[in-house]
């Protein structure tokens, strides 16, 4: 299994831990002995010597040694959280970065806290007490060599009864699994369009695919869970079986006068000791699995090429953005999304990017941004490619609006300050540009209230207006709008043309795509976009005369709606 060097640095950080848990474990092994050895000395010799005081000491001793053996056993509990959080820490960057590479996928977040679980379940206990079972065996062997034999016996019958009634039982957890997941995307789907489906009158129909499903996916986890029950029962017969053949084989050898009785004893706490973890291999088998594809899953993430970007603190840009020939082919696409396209702005100018469906906008605004890398050519900002600059120091001097605005659940003022601690100065400057100060002063606990409870009252416009905010905070040289206008009403589209008059003014640059008029009219540039190629570039006024009839129909903007509480 290859280790990508982003889990190399994990398992780095959390192998600092190993020494501390094999000594730890071994500890615990040893100190696992003292009842056997506390029943051995009570049968062989203060039975047979009537001695109370010997009676008092290995008492005493035994006290210490089980004090001692919960102490360990607390210590490799913390042990093993430590070796997971240092794990988690020192992979979740990376991790989230390969997240935001794979389009937003969660899947590698979530194989870092897969991971991150196994290394404190009872699964990794159970792997930890397995290394110890040949000292378990050692001490058998020097009770009676066939001790030691029948342990191992036992102990290889018990392993592969669990292993393979687990990997029997493996396939219909995951059958259930599946079958579970598709029920809850499919339910997701339809709560996130719920006005739809209530609209339209689909809930009874909803309700009735659900229920089917739940039935198809209960049924098949009630069929997985009789099996590993059966696996379970299985394995507690064959222990509690290698039990009793052990008192038997005692039994024979005290009659033979090969051991005494408290060997005989100790020897069956011993077996049990050593075929505890055998027993436990069905669940620490199907947990290590699950690790063990979580890892694969995260080692190739990790994998993919990372971006090269100068990790640099640069100084404030000048307002100078210039787009030389882009071109941009996605991961598996045949076919370039845009091609040699360029333009250029200066301080206080605002372009506007139209263009049908699919003419490449959107992507456009992403190498823009630096958010991707154009397969050719450059985008520059006063000289330095966004794509090589490094995202958190480009994001100081920029602020975009995304059409999915991703608003996280955060008090007012951190959402406008992009989840930093706010300047409040400069939240309020930005939330007035946008038009929501009023709104936002009108709550009971103003820029503290938390999103959750401002979106009681807050309609699509008004999330429209607070990612604008976001996108105003700390007075950026360049802002970035997609479609920053469509949830708007008029009131809206007053404000958002007063905030670009506003940037235009202190000397920002804008670019941004629409469909409303009065948006495109607030631009001084026009980018038309048809297939990925520029149709026309120049002054607006140049351009919608030279065009006569746009390639997209510019609307008017919606009647005004109030500041606050407007349904969504």
């Amino acid at each position: 299994m290859t280790a990508h060097h982003g889990l190399g640095r994990g398992v780095t950080a959390a192998g600092g831990v190993v020494p501390l848990l094999l000594g730890l474990n071994l500890g615990q092994a040893l100190f696992g002995l003292a009842l056997p050895a506390f029943l051995m000395g009570v049968f062989d010799r203060v039975l047979a010597t009537r001695s109370e005081m010997t009676l008092a000491w290995l008492f005493a001793g035994l006290a210490v040694a089980l004090v001692a053996l919960a102490l360990i056993e607390g210590l490799r509990g913390l042990a093993l959280q430590l070796a997971g959080t240092r794990l988690g820490h020192a992979v979740a960057n990376a991790a989230f970065d390969a997240s935001s590479r794979l389009g937003g996928a969660v899947q590698p977040l979530r194989d870092v806290e897969t991971l991150r679980g196994f290394a404190v379940s009872p699964a990794a206990g159970a792997l930890l007490d397995i290394l110890w079972a040949p000292l378990f065996l050692l001490v058998l062997a020097a009770l009676a060599p066939v001790f030691a034999l029948y342990a191992i016996v036992a102990a290889a019958l018990l392993l592969a009864l669990n292993l393979g009634l687990a990997r029997s039982g493996r396939s219909g957890f995951m059958a259930a699994n599946a079958a579970s997941a598709e029920s809850v995307v499919e339910i997701g789907a339809a709560v996130r369009g719920a006005e739809a489906v209530v609209g339209l009158g689909m809930l009874g129909a909803l309700i009735a695919r659900w229920q089917g499903r739940q039935r198809h996916a209960l049924g098949l986890v009630a069929r997985a869970v009789a099996a590993a029950k059966r696996a379970d029962g299985a394995a507690r017969t064959v222990r509690l079986a290698a039990g009793a053949g052990m008192v038997a084989l005692g039994a024979v050898l005290v009659i033979q006068g090969s051991i005494t009785p408290g060997a005989m004893i100790a020897a069956n706490l011993i077996l049990a000791r050593t075929l505890l973890p055998f027993e436990n291999a069905a669940s620490a088998a199907r947990q290590f699995a699950d690790a063990t594809a979580a890892w694969r899953r995260l080692d190739q993430a990790l994998g993919l090429p990372q971006e090269r970007r100068d990790r640099s603190a640069l100084p404030r840009p000048a307002a100078r953005l210039v787009a030389d020939r882009l071109v941009a082919i996605p991961d598996g696409a045949d076919r370039p999304v845009l091609r040699g396209v360029s333009f250029s702005l200066g301080a206080g100018e605002v372009l506007g990017v139209i263009g049908p469906s699919a003419a490449g906008k959107s992507t456009l605004l992403r190498l823009v941004m630096g958010m991707a890398a154009p397969t050719a050519g450059s985008v520059t900002l006063d000289g330095y490619g966004t794509a090589l600059w490094d995202r958190g120091d480009l994001a100081r001097h920029v602020g975009f609006l995304p059409q999915h605005l991703a608003l996280a659940d955060a008090t007012i003022a951190e959402t406008i300050a992009r989840l930093a601690v706010p300047d409040h100065a400069a939240v309020i400057r930005a939330a007035k540009l946008a038009g929501l100060h009023e709104a936002i002063a009108a709550l009971p606990f103003g820029y503290a209230t938390p999103l959750a409870a401002f979106s009681l009252v807050l309609s699509g416009g008004q999330r429209q207006r607070l990612g604008l905010a976001r996108a105003l905070y700390g007075d950026p040289v360049l802002v970035v709008l997609d479609e920053p206008d469509a949830a708007l009403d008029a009131d809206g589209e007053a404000a958002l043309s007063g905030a670009i008059a506003a940037l235009r003014a202190r000397g920002a640059m804008v670019v941004l795509t629409s469909h409303r008029r009065g948006v495109i009219e607030s631009a001084d540039k026009l980018l038309v976009l048809k297939q990925g190629l520029v149709d026309r570039y120049g002054e607006r006024t140049a351009v919608l005369a030279e065009l006569g009839q746009p390639p997209v129909r510019l609307v008017a903007a919606p009647p005004a709606r109030s500041a606050i509480g407007a349904a969504a």
